[in-house]
């Protein structure tokens, strides 16, 4: 279910700081050729460069492409000068009383005083630009939001399975359900840009990711499953790639993920 109450910019700062942000699994970035970000080797980053931009957004709006009914759109002055439009939408679950932020793009506009958004046309930019260390405050904060973190994060991984189009969609929620009916105490968490599941205090043991032609169901074991899953390197890396032709065999899937549940391979 999507959000439709106008955010706040504040309240955009307010759902980062509780750690309720995400990438979505498709997301675009772009930017001007001379817009610099806070390593200029690696380019635009999602913890150095979008988070922080989140917690200062200085504008917000209502989506107006007829493809986002329910999007929104933020911008933000990076502290090298440039500045950050970010496009995301808000997910809550039915028991959820905080929405998910999940950005959905990043475009970095280059500009002194405005600059011309293909959207919403000349957007005029505030004189006060963060400085480094402003910038550094603010992603030690969020840092530390996430280490003190001790929230389940089911809304998360819901939010980024609606995300997923078509039947990619429909193999992640099958996979979600197989876990809580084999666990009904699972934790769940979106942890490098995928979702986690988890025995709380002991591990987590599975994850999905997707991929152009296929779904990636990940078990993280300490031992190895029966019978060995078709694709991984190693106990905590076996897996089974699902592709959109393919019938997901829920009855051996439960199995694994039985197993790698007793015996998770990868702290908590």
């Amino acid at each position: 279910m999507s959000v439709s109450e106008p955010p706040t910019v504040q309240r955009v700062n307010e759902l980062v700081m509780a750690n309720r942000a995400i990438r979505a699994p498709y997301y675009s970035a772009d930017h001007d050729e001379g817009v610099r970000f806070t390593d200029r080797e690696r380019g635009l980053q999602w913890g150095a460069d979008a988070i922080p931009s989140l917690m200062g957004l200085f504008r917000v709006e209502q989506d107006t492409r007829d493809d986002h009914p329910d999007g929104w759109v933020g911008f933000a002055r990076h502290w090298r000068g440039g500045t950050l439009r970010l496009d995301f939408d808000l997910f809550s679950g039915p028991e959820e009383p905080d929405p998910i932020v999940v950005v959905t793009a990043i475009s970095g506009r280059e500009g002194e005083h405005t600059i011309e958004d293909e959207d919403f046309g000349d957007i005029e930019l505030p004189e006060s630009v963060p400085t480094q260390e402003e910038w550094e405050k603010r992603q030690k904060r969020y840092q530390a939001a996430r280490r003190n973190d001790t929230a389940d994060g089911t809304a998360a991984v819901k939010a980024y399975i609606a995300a997923l189009p078509g039947w990619k969609g429909e193999v992640a929620t099958r996979f979600d359900e197989v876990i809580h009916d084999e666990i009904p105490d699972v934790r769940r968490a979106v942890k490098y840009h995928q979702p986690f599941y988890g025995v709380e205090d002991s591990g987590w043991f599975a994850s999905f990711s997707a991929f152009t032609k296929h779904v990636k169901l990940s078990f993280v074991s300490e031992s190895y499953l029966e019978p060995t899953p078709p694709s991984g390197t190693g106990p905590n890396r076996q897996a089974i790639d699902v592709k959109e032709t393919d019938t997901l065999d829920e009855e051996q899937v439960a199995s694994w993920v039985r197993q790698a549940a007793t015996d998770p391979g990868m702290g908590w």
